[in-house]
């Protein structure tokens, strides 16, 4: 199953800012939020990868659109009870970990930002996509 262009350009991106954004906190506040920006970043980009996955299976597969938006809603229950048991459980700083999953809104955005000029022209005309509705 292939990814879109699109979103596999914003994967290299999305892994800098991720870099960025531990480096950043290990160097701000030290080792324990630092720590805990790790296991944020870590899990957002796992997000972001199992993300990927669903939604190429509910858009180009078109087959069992049902049971891949009960993932992608069991997908977030998941990293919601993730984020729980690491704070209240296991004692991760929760200001370190939201640092870290800051990669789940930044890197994506960034990304987008930065592969918005390669993109074709084509792609950016509005009648381009009124005339691919037509074909249907």
């Amino acid at each position: 199953m292939s990814l879109p262009p699109a979103t596999q350009r914003m994967t290299r991106p999305l892994l800098l800012v991720a870099g960025i954004v531990v480096v950043l906190a290990f160097a701000i506040w030290g080792s324990t939020r630092g720590t805990a920006a790790l296991i944020g970043a870590t899990l957002g980009v796992a997000n972001w990868f199992a993300l990927r996955w669903l939604v190429a299976r509910l858009v180009i597969q078109g087959s069992g659109r049902v049971a891949a938006s009960l993932l992608l809603m069991a997908k977030i229950l998941v990293l919601m009870g993730t984020v729980f048991v690491l704070i209240n459980r296991l004692g991760v700083d929760p200001i370190g970990l939201a640092f870290g999953l800051g990669v789940l809104f930044v890197g994506p955005v960034l990304a987008g930002l930065l592969t918005a000029g390669t993109g074709s022209a084509q792609s950016l005309d509005p009648s381009a996509v009124h005339s691919a509705r037509e074909e249907r």
